[in-house]
């Protein structure tokens, strides 16, 4: 038989367990704990880092030409044309991304298809912009001087020079068309006044060959 006082504890003991056990079950207690349904929120992440020159408000085709321009500056010329074609196909179509394409192009050693996207760049630029038309002009008759075609860089150098002086509006150089073309004429004239004598030199060692040697004493 229990007395008073040990039935007074187990009375004490049982609720005391209760009132825990009803605490794990609901996910709360005296002491405030949180409910199963009040699961811990998962941290926002971030904001991004953005490059200088960057805002969230910045069109994707010049987020892909900056992308261009510092694989570019690492002579990481694959990397800088796969942005910047990623940015030629921006709509409407964007004459700049075409430019920075033969850059990387000519960078390459690809001098064909730099001339192609230099020649999209002028066709596309037009008269709605007349300076990016000139440097594309400018880098046809450069990019034909590299691929030592004379006459088509004499001639791209005048069609530059005409665009510049009729379009003063823009920063054009043609005083630097003057002097290429000046330098090509005089290469042209070298060639022409040694063609000859290298005519005559081929023509005096073939008699050479054909002449046979004096017999041996």
């Amino acid at each position: 038989m229990m007395n008073a006082r040990t039935m007074s504890i187990l009375v004490g003991l049982l609720a005391l367990f209760g009132t825990s056990l009803a605490a794990a079950q609901t996910g709360t207690g005296t002491a405030g704990g949180t409910t199963a349904a009040e699961e811990p929120a998962e941290p926002e992440p971030p904001p991004p880092v953005l490059e200088p020159g960057i805002s969230p408000n910045t069109p994707p085709a010049w987020v892909a030409i900056q992308r261009g321009h510092r694989a570019f500056q690492a002579r990481d010329f694959d990397t800088a044309l796969a942005a910047y074609r990623e940015a030629a196909m921006a709509t409407p179509p964007l004459p700049i991304a075409h430019y920075f394409i033969g850059a990387a192009q000519r960078a390459k050693g690809q001098l064909d298809e730099a001339l192609e996207s230099f020649r999209t760049v002028s066709r596309l630029a037009g008269e709605s912009d007349a300076g990016l038309k000139a440097k594309a002009l400018m880098n046809i008759a450069m990019t034909l001087e590299a691929k030592q075609d004379l006459a088509g860089a004499r001639e791209s150098w005048l069609e530059y020079k005409t665009w510049c002086t009729t379009h003063a509006s823009i920063a054009g150089f043609p005083a630097t068309a003057d002097e290429r073309v000046a330098a090509i004429d005089a290469i042209r004239q070298l060639d022409e006044t040694y063609a000859a004598v290298r005519q005559r030199i081929a023509e005096r060692e073939q008699i050479a060959a054909q002449t046979p040697p004096p017999p041996a004493e």
